[in-house]
């Protein structure tokens, strides 16, 4: 479906639109409503509000749900969005493997494909892979027409502007923005997005909206990345580079970051760090479940180290409660300037739980101010390695319908 056909379901006339627009995203944000509700929301009257949404009915974008029930009174009829006949592809990746959620336009999870293996490199041929990936799943896998799929949204690694289209540490040797690429190679308005922000978006539309408007969103992975969430939106920044927590300067240790200085947050509190830690450790006489199978250091993988932990490896353990220590101590800052309704944690990390989520918690409650923290819940991500995926899918259909008045 071409961006102008999802257009005209709404709406030539752009005062309509507008308001339709206006409809559609009160109903992504607070579930099926009344039309009295809806009116009040629009500062419309109902007779025009009750003209709008049965347009929306007619165009197939919005049902009705039937009578709201009610003790005293008339009972008003609810209206939401719909389930069938347009959807949203959602794709993320890691550097091994790739994933993939369709939604329809009501929220829920149509179909998905999981950590399918896939080997990362900024290459051209690691774009087209994406890409072949990409239709193969929509030709193949999938019962939906292609021609329904209204919006992708794919999540990048490193720093990109979501606004532009551009991304600026990987695949930038297109000339045309990567989500004009990709628009063109499927045919499918498709816009782009940072992972960590992503998974933030997922995690807060699905399972801390009634927490509250604000959220940060701790992506602990190889690296280090924090997704924002301010008012209930996404937060980018001027240029999209919103989120660098694990590239802040925080020690004099020489220990070289893969952003090529020294010394960044994610030296000592990150996957990368834990990898590096537990090398150091085993050179130096410790012993590991891993390494008493006969694994080869060279052959560690964060996987592995992960798996170790929920064994119980108390090498692994250890080295744990010195990230979760560094990396509470850091999110105390954090929590003291933005003062959030929730803190989450999540990545592969976020896998172990309690063994990493304890240590944070001490040290957020140890070096933040206790008015500010007792604000602020923190919690392990519920998502998991869906949290990204699933937040492609929702940016696609946000910025699907933010388009329309574009």
């Amino acid at each position: 479906m071409t961006e102008n056909e999802f257009r005209l379901l709404f709406d030539t006339n752009p005062k309509n639109l507008q308001y339709k627009r206006q409809i559609v995203e009160y109903l992504v944000d607070n579930g099926p409503e009344t039309l009295p509700v809806l009116a009040r929301f629009l500062g419309v009257s109902v007779p025009t509000i009750s003209k709008l949404v049965g347009e929306l009915v007619d165009h197939g974008l919005l049902r009705n749900f039937g009578k709201l029930e009610a003790s005293t009174g008339r009972h008003p009829f609810l209206f939401g969005l719909t389930d069938k006949d347009f959807y949203f592809l959602g794709v993320d990746f890691s550097s091994e493997h790739i994933s993939f959620v369709l939604m329809d336009f009501s929220g829920n999870q149509v179909h998905s494909q999981m950590d399918i293996p896939f080997r990362f490199a900024n290459t051209k041929e690691c774009l087209n892979t994406i890409c072949n990936e990409v239709n193969n799943y929509m030709d193949h896998e999938i019962d939906v027409p292609r021609h329904s799929i209204v919006s992708i949204g794919i999540n990048i690694l490193g720093r990109l502007n979501p606004h532009t289209g551009y991304s600026y540490t990987y695949f930038n040797f297109e000339g045309t923005p990567l989500a004009t690429y990709f628009t063109n190679t499927f045919g499918i308005p498709t816009f782009i997005d940072n992972d960590s922000r992503a998974a933030a978006y997922g995690e807060y539309m699905l399972h801390y909206r009634q927490k509250g408007e604000n959220l940060l969103f701790v992506h602990a992975t190889w690296g280090l990345g924090l997704g924002i969430i301010i008012n209930g939106e996404p937060y980018a920044g001027k240029s999209g580079f919103s989120g660098e927590f694990g590239h802040t300067h925080c020690y004099e240790n020489e220990v070289i970051c893969h952003c090529g200085k020294k010394g960044c947050l994610e030296t000592e509190a990150s996957g990368r760090a834990m990898h590096r830690k537990f090398i150091e450790r085993v050179k130096q006489g410790d012993r590991s479940i891993i390494t008493d199978s006969g694994k080869k250091i060279e052959d560690i993988t964060l996987d592995d180290l992960i798996e170790a932990t929920l064994k119980e490896d108390m090498l692994c353990i250890e080295i744990l409660e010195e990230v979760g220590e560094q990396l509470g101590l850091h999110l105390a800052n954090l929590i003291n300037i933005f003062n959030p309704h929730v803190v989450v944690i999540g990545g592969p990390l976020a896998q172990v739980g309690d063994y990493l989520i304890h240590p944070i918690h001490s040290a957020i409650r140890k070096y933040s101010l206790n008015m500010v923290n007792q604000d602020t819940e923190l919690k392990q991500s519920i998502l998991l390695h869906y949290a990204g995926v699933m937040g492609a899918c929702m940016l696609a259909r946000k910025k699907a319908i933010a388009s329309l008045t574009d």
